[in-house]
């Protein structure tokens, strides 16, 4: 198997199936691995953007039923380690399409709309429900190993066709001509100035 079919194979590969740890995928979510990277960073993506719209009431919630986490913001900490695990998906994402040796950005424009979409019924409703919902909402444990794997078999298929899309060696050069331009032929002198030295030598006739 050549290297190209071989890292093609492994970008193709599904992702190996859920022990059953962790926060599961639900159903219709994309089984190909660069899809399902998309689609967690869309889904992602709006749980962060929805976070900005439903804080104050994060904050009465947090009120009513008390916490014993005091932050400048609710759930700060876990929104930081979420816009850092954005950017291994984002990453992931874009070295897929950055290794892959045909066009495929538009599949991962659809799956990432298909991650948003995930929150469209919600956004229908009231604040307090919409927060409601993000509170019991958390990311597939799926999407942090896929994404990181992902990476990994986008590294090898650029790897590999860079291997083969090495030009040929060139053949070696021959050997260069023997240094200093040949002997120019004299240049011949003009009838003007053979007539000069001859008038210039010529005896005194006594004129």
């Amino acid at each position: 198997m050549t290297p190209i079919v071989f890292a093609l194979s492994l970008m193709s590969a599904a992702p190996p199936p859920d022990q059953g740890a962790g926060e599961p995928l639900p159903p219709g979510a994309p089984t190909d691995p660069y899809e399902l990277s998309a689609w967690c960073y869309g889904a992602l993506d709006e749980y962060l953007k929805i976070y900005e719209q439903v804080k104050p009431d994060l904050r009465d919630i947090d009120k009513l039923f008390g916490t014993s986490v005091v932050e400048a913001d609710p759930y700060q900490h876990d929104m930081a380690a979420y816009r850092v695990e954005l950017k291994v998906i984002g990453d992931s994402v874009t070295d897929a399409e950055k290794a892959s040796p045909r066009p495929i950005s538009q599949r991962g424009v659809s799956s990432m709309r298909l991650g948003r979409a995930i929150w469209s019924i919600a956004e229908t409703k009231s604040s307090r429900e919409l927060a409601r919902a993000w509170l019991t909402w958390g990311l597939p444990d799926k999407c942090d190993s896929n994404a990181r794997e992902l990476a990994q078999r986008s590294l090898l298929l650029g790897q590999a066709l860079g291997y083969n899309a090495k030009p040929p060696e060139s053949p070696p050069a021959p050997d260069s001509p023997r240094s200093g331009a040949p002997d120019q032929p004299a240049a011949a002198t003009s009838p003007a100035t053979d007539a000069a030295s001859d008038g210039a030598s010529a005896p005194n006739d006594g004129h």
